[in-house]
């Protein structure tokens, strides 16, 4: 019985995963935060230039990435929390049922990463073929897009056949 008592307490091995992401979720915020603080200081002066638009929104896609990738480190937190400790006091929205919905929120993140990634080669008007760029970042994303295309059928045919059979 020491033994399955010992097995039973190791999923709080868990903790640290989910204390190194929040935590890392969080100097994320507080980078984005610093970001957008330093993006308004330097944009206010010369807001009327046309030369800095494309600036503009790579510096505020970057902005806005860092936040995503914040809060999906704190959902995969909660997530992890959720499954090997205990349920937490969190909106529907952000209950984890499974380790597949983690799964998904990482491979959705990797593909935003990606997209980001191609979206500030494309603004900075580089001198580089910008077509093998975006077959470099398109093959990845359509396969990610395709995973997630395959799991979610045979998740949801998974569950079906589960609820068919507590019937």
């Amino acid at each position: 019985m020491k033994v399955v008592r010992f097995i039973a307490e190791m999923r709080y091995f868990v903790l640290i995963p989910v204390i190194g992401l929040a935590i890392t979720a969080g100097i994320l915020f507080i980078r984005g935060g610093i970001d957008l603080l330093d993006f308004l200081w330097e944009m206010l002066p010369g807001m009327g230039e046309t030369d800095t638009n494309s600036f503009i929104i790579i510096e505020l896609v970057e902005i806005v990435h860092l936040f995503l990738v914040g809060t999906v480190l704190f959902i995969t937190s909660f997530g992890l929390y959720q499954l090997f400790i205990q349920p937490l006091p969190l909106p529907a929205w952000l209950e984890i049922n499974d380790i597949e919905e983690l799964e998904m929120n990482l491979v959705g993140l990797t593909a935003v990463v990606l997209a980001v990634n191609f979206l500030s080669v494309v603004l900075e008007q580089q001198d580089e073929n910008l077509a093998l760029y975006g077959i470099g970042y398109a093959l990845p994303i359509a396969a990610l897009a395709y995973f997630i295309k395959v799991r979610s059928k045979t998740t949801d045919s998974e569950k079906e056949k589960h609820r068919q059979e507590a019937k």
